[in-house]
């Protein structure tokens, strides 16, 4: 069962940020329990060439999914990362329901999109079944995490075709004034993000957050968010090595 299809039962998903350019660390996080796996082109390491090895990693395991944060809305960057083995895409910084359709375009085929056929390696086992299941089975995600963004939210949440809306927290904040670096703390923030949720859910949209930590993560599920990720490769290989030389340190 993907993550997609967990989500679509009802289910809760469980993911991380990978943001390294490494095919290991990609293996060791889908070895982990993950429900699937973010490989950030935005914000991390990955490029072209990584991203389609650390695919072929994850798929290999077989127990998470590869999702794609890219690192624009663009038709190149989201056919790519499809094309190499996506199961999911999530694209940054939508602001607006043209900005949504754009990415809707970029993940479907015709008739409901305009993405290129040449599922390289996504459909290197059947590429007349994943062509036809694709429609179906691809997650697509638009990020919530600016002014314009929260200002246009309920005309993003009823794009047809749009599967998710993923809250930035940190970007939102800063664009409300207001940041919040971890845990969110102030109470308009916090209704701002249930009211995210709520307007995903009545749209039939599926509401994420990109979360600092597990008690994060309880909290968002709580305040109606179906999937989140937390934290990231780098930030757990910094906390356990910090608490590995802490602990060592003690007498």
């Amino acid at each position: 069962m993907t993550a997609f299809d967990r989500l679509r039962d009802g289910g809760f998903a469980i993911g991380t940020m990978i943001m390294t350019d490494s095919m290991l660390t990609a293996e060791v996080a889908a070895r982990s329990g993950f429900d699937f796996l973010c490989l950030d082109r935005q914000h991390g390491l990955v490029d072209d060439a990584t991203l389609w090895q650390q695919m072929a990693a994850i798929g290999r395991i077989g127990k998470a999914c590869p999702w794609v944060r890219v690192p624009w809305n663009t038709m190149a960057d989201a056919m790519r990362a499809l094309d190499g083995g996506a199961a999911g895409i999530i694209a940054p910084m939508v602001g607006n329901r043209d900005e949504a359709e754009a990415l809707v375009r970029a993940c479907r085929y015709p008739p409901l999109g305009e993405r290129s056929w040449g599922p390289v390696r996504a459909g290197m086992d059947d590429g007349v079944g994943y062509t036809k299941a694709a429609n179906d089975t691809l997650f697509v995600a638009a990020m919530i995490e600016t002014k314009d963004g929260y200002e246009n939210l309920e005309e993003i949440a009823a794009t047809p075709g749009l599967d998710a809306l993923f809250v930035g927290p940190n970007d939102l904040s800063l664009a409300m004034g207001n940041w919040q670096p971890a845990m969110p703390t102030d109470k308009d923030f916090i209704a701002a993000l249930t009211r995210i949720a709520d307007i995903a859910k009545a749209n039939g949209k599926l509401a994420g957050i990109h979360c600092s930590d597990a008690a994060m993560a309880r909290a968002c599920r709580a305040w109606g968010f179906r999937f989140v990720t937390i934290a990231a490769d780098i930030a757990f290989l910094g906390q356990a090595a910090a608490a590995c030389v802490q602990a060592a340190q003690e007498k």
